[in-house]
Formats: structure tokens, sequence, C-alpha cells
């Protein structure tokens, strides 16, 4: 391809000379008398990139960028040419709709889709359909609601990420100490770094740090202005008409440069997408505290009774996926409540007291309840040999040693941070730390990029080598169209049999006496939620308790929200998650397993050079020339 290069008259390593030592937000520097001038251009008659011209660059330079941050700049802009703008126009001397304006103003969205690709029905074949699958042609067409939601989807999506950006950021560093984060340490790195956030709001605001919980929902990262959730005050860093751009500046462009890569994918590589193996899960893990098991094993045996009590009212399946979800987040939260003892918190927690109740019960040592009284004002309750149960019977030991000889320096140095703390605030923080040690693992996850679970590794064998039937964890999705779900339940009943604990006798539902014949190997279904299946000792004792897994050192259940394979994944076909839950349900879908995709192999490499093919560039700097062609010499001839 052509490769047209123009000398500029004043080099990127010439700006570094130019550029003024003040560090005050007023500083002033030199600018060449080029500085209007663009340094690339893109020959597309149907693309434009606005304001790709030189004080872009010179601007960055300015903050120390050096070449390689060029084609970041030139990919972002590019990536707003297919995507739109997120919230601000970078068009200047011209109107241009922004994606927030076309996903919340139904009198703008339409032009704004004329405008953007990206957001176009296409057939297998790759033409551009409405909603019916007739061709669009010529420029007198009005987009369908398919093409309108894949806006809304993706305005979502982008939103999402900003906020799962930040989440990262956030605690990611030195910001979170013992679980507890300070957002003024945050902002005050980020003021020092030259990030444009309103460190004064939160010099004068006084915050103090927060408890970061690990199941924190990345929704509520943010605190807005009317809300109470979060833990980042928006306003500090997403306020463009007071200055404060770091959200624009920082996260916005990576958020577009990600999407570009997944967007190749989509475009080059879409078999490394519909043969990932993407599997969305939500496991709990029972660990087995000190050498006595009792109070693991039977919690375990209570929550498969509790998963089994759920018996199915009418059809294979429930009606509404989302509703599987919910109940097993809530279940499966509770549960590792009790696991870990904290009595405080599960005296609180009125499902996990009445687990509890049930387990002593059954013998008197189970979760046997303890006191310990540190002086005649205190009294710490505990259930024996629990997490929490353990960390008490240790702080009893340290502090009622009465001489130095009695004295265990391995709790000392535990309960006081090698004497740096009170033996109360070392207890308080070692409670936190019990609190928040990792219980679920709740996300989508593919074959290349396994989760950390189990100790063998057992569940990822087992979990990427289920068989997935067509069928198969997507029936009675919420946005099915009439009568699909009864369509497919009767091609695929026999498959569907396989897989379900419960039978249908005189019409009434009720658990199998023994498994189905033909049963599935690796995963059933109990009432509509999908389990993966693991033999040995639980299937030997008991054929309904192999769903739990044991590695030794702790108990797995693993619910298996959805399991994804090529053809649920076209945009058609009889078994396409749009057909059976609708289109924008296939988005998002697609959307994961995209962005988990694209972390793995070359793709951003590849990336990178796929759409540095589709521009036709003209090359205005010498340092850029040579970067380019040094990293990308297949682009030049």
């Amino acid at each position: 391809m052509s490769n047209k290069f123009k000398l500029a008259t004043l080099s990127l390593l010439g700006v570094l000379a130019l550029t003024g030592c003040n560090s005050s937000s007023d500083e002033i520097y030199a600018k060449p008398s080029n500085y209007d001038d663009p340094i690339v251009s893109i020959k597309d008659d149907e693309t434009e990139i606005h304001n790709d011209i030189l004080n872009i660059i010179y601007d960055s330079m300015h903050d120390g960028q050096v070449a390689a941050k060029v084609l970041e700049k030139v990919l972002y802009r590019y990536a707003e040419s297919i995507f739109g703008s997120y919230d601000t126009y970078t068009a200047k001397g011209r109107e241009e709709i922004t994606l927030a304006e076309a996903a919340t103003d139904a009198t703008k969205v339409n032009a704004f889709i004329k405008a953007h690709k990206a957001y176009w029905l296409y057939n297998e074949d790759g033409k551009h359909v409405d909603d019916a699958g007739n061709e669009v042609t010529g420029d007198d067409w009005t987009p369908c609601d398919t093409e309108r939601g894949n806006v809304t989807a993706r305005w979502a999506t982008i939103s999402l990420r900003i906020k799962e950006s930040m989440y990262a950021k956030a605690t990611g560093g030195s910001y979170t100490k013992k679980h507890f984060f300070s957002e003024f340490d945050f902002v005050e790195a980020l003021w020092k770094d030259n990030k444009k956030v309103n460190y004064a709001a939160a010099k004068n605001a006084n915050l103090t740090p927060v408890l970061i919980d690990y199941q924190i929902d990345k929704e509520d990262v943010f605190i807005e202005d009317s809300a109470a959730e979060g833990f980042l005050h928006k306003a500090y860093y997403n306020n463009a008409a007071s200055g404060y751009t770091y959200v624009q500046d920082e996260i916005i462009p990576t958020v577009y440069n990600d999407l570009l890569i997944e967007q190749y994918l989509l475009d080059e590589e879409i078999a490394a997408v519909r043969n990932s193996r993407a599997r969305k899960i939500n496991v709990i893990k029972i660990d087995k505290y000190s050498s006595f098991t009792n109070n693991a094993d039977a919690l375990v045996s209570d929550l498969v009774k509790a998963i089994y009590a759920d018996v199915p009212t009418g059809d294979h399946v429930r009606t509404k996926t989302s509703e599987i979800e919910d109940h097993y987040k809530t279940l499966f939260d509770t549960y590792a409540t009790v696991n870990k003892g904290l009595y405080d918190q599960i005296q609180a927690n009125t499902a996990a007291t009445a687990i509890v109740t049930r387990l002593q019960a059954l013998a008197s040592d189970i979760y046997e309840v303890k006191t310990f009284e540190p002086d005649i004002n205190t009294q710490i309750n505990y259930y024996n040999n629990t997490a929490y149960g353990d960390l008490i019977k240790d702080y009893e030991k340290f502090s009622t040693a009465s001489t130095f000889e009695e004295l265990d320096m391995t709790l000392y140095n535990k309960f006081t941070s090698t004497g740096t703390v009170t033996p109360e605030e070392g207890l308080n923080q070692l409670t936190i730390d019990i609190d928040q040690t990792k219980s679920i693992t709740k996300d989508w996850f593919i074959q290349s990029s396994q989760p950390t679970l189990d100790a063998n590794g057992a569940i990822n064998e087992r979990l990427f080598t289920i068989s997935v039937a067509n069928s198969k964890l997507e029936v009675g999705g919420e946005d099915d169209a009439s009568g699909t779900d009864a369509e497919l339940i009767a091609a695929n009943l026999e498959e569907l049999e396989k897989l379900d604990r419960f039978e249908k006798v005189n019409n009434v539902w009720q658990l199998r006496d023994a498994p189905e014949a033909k049963e599935n190997k690796f995963i059933c279904s109990i009432n509509g939620a999908y389990f993966l299946k693991f033999e040995g000792r639980y299937s030997q004792d008991d054929p309904f308790k192999d769903i739990v897994y044991d590695d030794g050192s702790a108990y797995y259940i693993v619910n298996v929200l959805e399991a994804v394979k090529d053809n649920k994944v076209r945009a058609k076909g009889n078994y396409s998650y749009s057909k059976v839950r609708g289109t924008k349900f296939l988005n998002q879908v697609i959307d994961e397993i995209s962005k988990k995709v694209a972390g793995t192999g070359s793709y951003a490499s590849l990336s990178k050079e796929y759409w540095l093919k589709k521009m036709d560039i003209t090359y205005h700097d010498q340092k850029v020339y040579d970067y380019f062609k040094d990293n990308y010499p297949d682009l030049f001839d």
C-alpha cells in the first residue's frame, strides 16, 4: 500500500526543546509555526478523524509523551471515528453527535448510527440488513431497533469499562492498606503526576479510608452527586466543565483502544471468539478450617440439600435466567458467611442464623458456641473450629499470658503487627482479613485464560471439557420470542433429560431415585441451574452429592451460568443467542468473550497493524515515520 511521507518543519524531539520548565497550571511554552497542521492524513471516503492536528501531539509531548504515544493517540482518534466520541466531541469547528447523546436522545440516535457503521446490523454474508433481514441500500434508510439497541449497549459497555478501569487503578496500588482504601492518597498521587483531578476538593473533604469489599459491584465504584454508594467521588475525576478531565484524558482512550482490539477480533479473528470455550461461572469455596472438618462437612451437605430443595414448578427450567443468577448469588453469599464463622455477621443475617441452627441440631460439636471474656466488661462469642473461632482461641492464649515465659512471640507479632499496633487493633484487622477472604468467584473465563480455583486444577479440567449442548444453558431466557422455549424443549427433550436431576411422575416433579442411565458425566441440571459434576467419594456415597469437589483443604460447588459454543454466538441460526435470548444478550456475550480473548496472545499487536493498514497515512513528522516503519515494516513498500 502507499504510505506517503512529508517531513515536518520541526521534529517531535525538537518540540522537547521548546517545552517550558514552569510546572504551574498557567505554564506557557513555545509552539511551532505548524501547530495546527495535520500530523497524519487518513484517506477514506467514509472515515474522518476530527482534530487530527499537530497540537494534539505537541500538547502530549508537553506532558512527557514519546513517539509510541503518538500511535496510541492516532488509534484513539480512529476508534472515535468508528464508535463515536464518548461524551465530548473532538471536532474542530463543527458539530458532532456523541455516543452519550445518541444513547439518551431518541432525536439524535438515527443520525449517529448512519454516521457509524459499527452499529449497523449485518447478516452472515456481511450485508447490511434491517430487523426483517432485508438488505439496506442507498442513503434513504432508517436504522432498525437492533441498531438502536447496539448504541445503548455500547454506551453501557463503555460506561462499565470506565468504572472497571477506575476500580483497578484505585485498588491496585499503595492506596489500599489492610483492605482500606484512601481516596485522598489516590487523588493526591494523580495530582502530583499532573493529572487533571480535583485535588483541592479531595483535600478539603476530610476523606476517611473506606473498606473495599472483595465482592464490590463495579457498577458501584463512583459516588454520583445524588448517590451514597461507591468509594470514588466521580466529580473529582470527571467534570469537564471545571477542567477535571482525568477520565476523558486517561481512561476513555485506553477503553477505546481496547475496543479496537476486540473489533479486530470480530473482523478478522472471529474463530478465536467462537471457539474460546467461554464459561460464565459462580463458584463457592467452603474452607476446612483446622483439622476439625465437621463444620465444613455439615455445611456443604446442607448447601447441597438447599440446592436440591429447589423443585421445578412447570417446565424443565425457570422462566428467567437472571432469576437463577440472583438466587445463587444470595444463596452462596449466605453459606460463605456461615463458613467464615464471624459470629456477629451470622447473628445479623436471618438466613445464616437459620443454617447454623439446623447444623447445631445434628451434633453438639457442630458450630458449637464458645465464649471468651477478655475482661469483666467484654465478652467475645465465637463458633468453635471456624476461621474466626481459631482466631479468638489464639487471641485468648495470647492475652491471658501472665509472664514473659508464657508469652508466645509468634502470637505477639500476629496481634500487634510486631509491636506497631495495639492487640485490640490487631484483632480487628485480622477479623477484617477473614471477612475479606475470597469465597466466591463469579465471572466470565475462557480456556486460554482460566480462573484460579482449586489446588489441583481439576475444576478447570472439567469446566473446559464439558460438551455444550445446543439447547443447554439458555432455554428460558428472559428475551425469548413467543414459542421459542417450547420448540427448543421439544426438539432437545432427550438431551435435557440426560442433564436433569428431576423427573415428572404422575405430572408431579420429583427427585430421581438414581442417576438417569444416560446422564451427562460432567454436568447436571437442577431446576434450570447447571452444576459441574465430579467423580469420587461423593458419587459413591450419594449420587446427588457429586456436584461437590474436595481438593483436600476445601469444598467447591460450581454453578455454570453460561457455556458458549460456536453456533450460539453467530448472528443467525436456531441455536443463536439472538434467537433464544435476544440480540441484546448476544451482544453482551460477544463483548465479554472478546474482552477476555483480546487479553491473550498477540492480538494487541496484530490489531494495531490491522487498523494501520486500514488507514492510508501521510506522515508529516520524521520521528513518527521512523517509529511506525521500525515497528510495523509490513506497512511500507
